[in-house]
């Protein structure tokens, strides 16, 4: 079975409060480490940028999932590609919230100074433009 690569940004409802955000973030990890997928959500309690990679069946089961749960309002496929190796060595979430968490090593806090550890080694150029274009500072102003 090949690997996939899935970039997706996702919108969820107004019920998403920031514990919500966080508590779901830990429940994404446990299942994602599980399944053996890897990759980086970057998200707030409203909207999140997901890079998920992995076995291409369970990839794109994972993603229909995400869409399918009843917090999230809209979900939108930027890419779905085939890919030789991972770009992602783990699997973590990084939330940027104006409630305060304490953060573990799986669920971590987002900010200008912690983006650099999210990111992987070595980057795709089109990974590296999606993200950049996802963290501008109009979507993001906090950050």
């Amino acid at each position: 079975m090949g690997l996939s690569q899935l970039i997706y940004t996702s919108i969820c409802t107004d019920a998403m409060t920031p514990e919500r955000a966080y508590s779901l973030s830990a429940q994404s990890v446990s299942v994602c480490q599980q399944l053996g997928l890897t990759g980086r959500v970057f998200a707030n309690n409203q909207q999140a940028f997901a890079m998920t990679e992995g076995p291409t069946d369970v990839v794109r089961q994972y993603y229909n999932a995400v869409g399918a749960d009843s917090m999230v309002e809209t979900i939108l496929l930027h890419t779905d590609r085939k890919i030789q190796t991972r770009e992602f060595v783990d699997y973590s979430v990084w939330l940027n919230l104006n409630t305060p968490i304490e953060f573990t090593d799986t669920v971590r806090h987002l900010s200008v100074e912690s983006l650099p550890e999210a990111m992987p080694a070595k980057i795709s150029t089109r990974l590296q433009i999606m993200i950049e274009a996802y963290l501008s500072p109009e979507l993001h102003a906090s950050i």
